[in-house]
């Protein structure tokens, strides 16, 4: 019984270290994003619907690099409470203000939060990359 006790707690202890460095190098591995792109959304909007799979198929090509994906919803009351908690929390207040509307990504510098291009559904897939590879 003294063996087996003796074995999980070292079998925890090994855990313990590995996780705790895993968390460790997850955290200082964490860079700022060199771009933020900011989908503007709400259910209602027509040009927001034509650019759901647009946006995650452009998420999905630059998987890995330094961009932060978000989408602000403002469908209603509640989403646009929490889109707007959320700019805030990303220091995109200025910029939510300045862009009223839907249906567009913003393409945001994650230093100075000014906005660098606007996207729209008229751009295909492959406009849209080539301009988030130019703001890289």
């Amino acid at each position: 019984m003294k063996i087996i006790v003796s074995l999980i707690a070292t079998t925890a202890i090994l855990f313990l270290t590995a996780f705790t460095q895993f968390s460790s190098d997850t955290v200082q591995n964490s860079e700022a994003p060199k771009v933020i792109a900011v989908k503007f959304h709400a259910d209602w909007c027509g040009s927001c619907k034509a650019m759901v799979s647009t946006f995650k198929n452009l998420q999905n090509k630059h998987d890995g690099e330094d961009i932060l994906f978000v989408e602000l919803n403002f469908t209603n009351k509640t989403t646009g409470h929490q889109a707007n908690l959320l700019a805030n929390a990303l220091g995109l207040s200025k910029t939510v203000e300045e862009n009223k509307g839907t249906g567009f990504i913003l393409l945001v510098d994650g230093k100075n939060k000014k906005v660098l291009k606007r996207l729209t559904k008229e751009q295909s897939l492959k406009e849209m990359s080539k301009e988030l590879r130019a703001n890289l």
